[in-house]
């Protein structure tokens, strides 16, 4: 038995830690949005790659610019008639950006090192899932939820690295993950005040 699987038996009768997502719903529905993505990431990468998340994935991860999300896909499918559908339960919970240009310079960071970057997130306690402590930087929640399994890197190599960071942004506004939460519209509530 897994060390996460010897936890699930042990909490069983525990209130259930939880994956909060917020689905941008209003993202996801404009269809011209979404086909947009699709359509920039079709021109500026190569088609995504998908792998398990393990330690040494990073020996076949290209060392090459580009984009990368962690996905965790529950070990729970439904059985669907329909050959072309998925019955998969999957929510991507980071994602990220390699060799991009920031302040007009492409970043030393590569796939293969970011990757390497997240190993110490993959080796993590996954009794930290179980914490009564709120996560709520991008350390903690990556601490907590990338001890998740099955868990799966996804990559696509993206050789302009000017069109990084602006595809990194539009993928997270669309998708939501729960570890890119800091890049999330945040709704603040309080007192209204005066307009003047």
């Amino acid at each position: 038995m897994s060390s996460i699987e010897e936890l699930v038996v042990r909490h069983r009768d525990e209130p259930s830690p939880t994956l909060l997502a917020e689905w941008p719903l209003l993202r996801l529905l404009d269809q011209r949005c979404c086909d947009q993505l699709l359509t920039d990431l079709r021109r500026e990468g190569q088609a995504w790659e998908v792998q398990n998340a393990t330690e040494h994935a990073w020996e076949t991860t290209p060392d090459e610019p580009g984009l990368y999300m962690f996905v965790w896909r529950a070990p729970f499918a439904f059985d669907v008639a329909e050959n072309r559908r998925s019955g998969d339960l999957a929510q991507v919970l980071y994602v990220g950006k390699a060799g991009a240009h920031d302040n007009g310079e492409p970043s030393a960071g590569t796939l293969r090192t970011r990757y390497r970057d997240y190993v110490k997130h993959l080796r993590g306690d996954p009794r930290e899932l179980w914490s009564p402590s709120h996560a709520r930087t991008r350390p903690q929640l990556l601490a907590r939820y990338l001890t998740l399994r099955p868990l799966e890197h996804w990559f696509t190599v993206i050789p302009n690295h000017r069109e990084i960071p602006l595809l990194e942004d539009r993928l997270i506004k669309l998708v939501g993950p729960p570890c890119n939460r800091q890049r999330l519209p945040k709704l603040v509530y309080g007192q209204p005040g005066p307009a003047f």
